[in-house]
């Protein structure tokens, strides 16, 4: 644990030395909650009549007693995973992954002889519960609101959450029947290989949020042990057992940011006629070289670039203002407000900004004439609306 946290401050005080102009330094902390799906264990039952066998769709109940009427008791638990990972941006689509995280499997067995432990009830499943802590590294590759990512864990040894906290085994025999369990090996230490899936968006709190599907893919078993049925106070065969930390996972980020930097953006050389400035007329205000004008009627479904029926009637009104001047040349700048992922959103503000050039192109207006930047949430208008800042703007640069 110790070796852990130095590798942590050791790599959060080296950030000072890694910065770059090309992109937005920053450090993120992501809490993160999960369940999942354990994959059931390999069991070998030659050396008996009786042999386990798993239920991994209901690996959510920890608990399920069937009364002698028919009646179901059971007790829910999901397998489940918590934890918390710094993100690191390297570049604009790259980023390094630091994290602990405790993961908890549930597996559930059913017993092919179900033991009848009084006149009323009888168990019909065998748990089999593990908890282990593990420390990861990994690298995220992200683009607009996807992201991929793949981490290594590195896991101490398993612990078994149910029969016994030391992981010594367990089990119950009643009247002379049920079930004994023991650990024939368990290794302390072991890697899981975790390819992860996922989307960034901003909850209905207003909260920036990433959604993720992944998978646990160990590289060795950590857990061998033998099950004993027992009936009528005989011994009714055994199954060898061999555990794995396979999962899948559904995953629930809320990423918290804790350092950035803004990063310097290079000012666009605007070329300004001599007093006095020549000025256009659009929807009855003039319009002097170097003004911006806000195109109020292009909006963007969230997330997309696709240019609305509104959105291409006021392209039509840019234009027959270019058309008026065939010496003209615009800007156009697409803006976006802050939820979610800045360099997404500077990469969303640029494409749809591109979007109003190709329109225009297709109306006949040449390429050289019209410039197209994006600088996503830097620039915001409004604090409280923050749809107001999710617009496009046209400067005029040369009359």
């Amino acid at each position: 644990m110790k070796t852990t946290i130095t590798i942590l401050l050791i790599f959060v005080s080296s950030l000072a030395f890694s910065q770059s102009n090309t992109y937005r330094p920053q450090l993120r902390l992501l809490p993160h909650f999960g369940i999942g799906w354990a994959i059931p264990p390999f069991i070998d039952g030659s050396n008996s009549n009786l042999v386990l066998k798993s239920n991994p769709l209901k690996n959510f109940i920890i608990g399920e007693i069937a009364t002698s009427l028919g009646a179901n008791k059971q007790i829910y638990k999901m397998t489940n995973t918590i934890g918390i990972d710094a993100n690191y941006l390297i570049s604009k689509k790259w980023s390094l992954n630091l994290g602990v995280n405790r993961a908890m499997h549930i597996n559930l067995l059913s017993d092919p002889d179900p033991v009848r432990v009084s006149n009323t009830t009888e168990y019909t499943t065998w748990i089999y519960a593990f908890k282990y802590i593990s420390y990861l590294a990994g690298v995220r590759y992200s683009q607009y609101d996807k992201f991929f990512q793949c981490n290594i864990h590195y896991a101490g040894i398993a612990r078994q959450a149910i029969e016994s906290n030391k992981g010594s085994g367990g089990g119950i025999i009643t009247n002379g029947n049920g079930l004994t369990t023991s650990i024939l090996s368990r290794k302390e230490n072991t890697f899981v290989i975790s390819p992860e899936y996922g989307i960034t968006g901003v909850s209905s709190f207003d909260l920036p949020m990433e959604m993720s599907i992944g998978l646990h893919i160990p590289t060795s078993i950590f857990s061998e042990e033998q099950a004993t049925f027992t009936r009528n106070g005989s011994n009714a065969g055994t199954n060898f057992l061999n555990f794995t930390q396979a999962a899948v996972w559904l995953r629930v980020r809320i990423p918290f940011f804790v350092w950035s930097r803004n990063p310097k953006i290079p000012k666009s050389k605007i070329v300004l006629n001599p007093i006095p400035q020549k000025t256009v007329e659009y929807e009855g205000k003039k319009v002097a070289t170097g003004e911006k004008i806000i195109l109020k009627s292009l909006q963007f479904e969230q997330a997309k670039d696709i240019l609305s029926l509104n959105a291409m009637s006021e392209l039509d009104k840019v234009e027959q203002l270019m058309q008026q001047s065939s010496t003209m040349i615009i800007e156009i700048i697409g803006h976006t407000s802050d939820e979610g992922d800045r360099n997404s959103n500077i990469e969303l503000s640029l494409k749809r900004a591109k979007s109003c050039k190709e329109y225009l192109l297709t109306k006949g207006i040449k390429s050289n004439r019209i410039k197209v930047r994006g600088i996503g949430p830097d620039a915001p208008i409004s604090r409280t609306d923050k749809s107001l800042n999710r617009r496009v703007e046209m400067q005029i640069i040369r009359m």
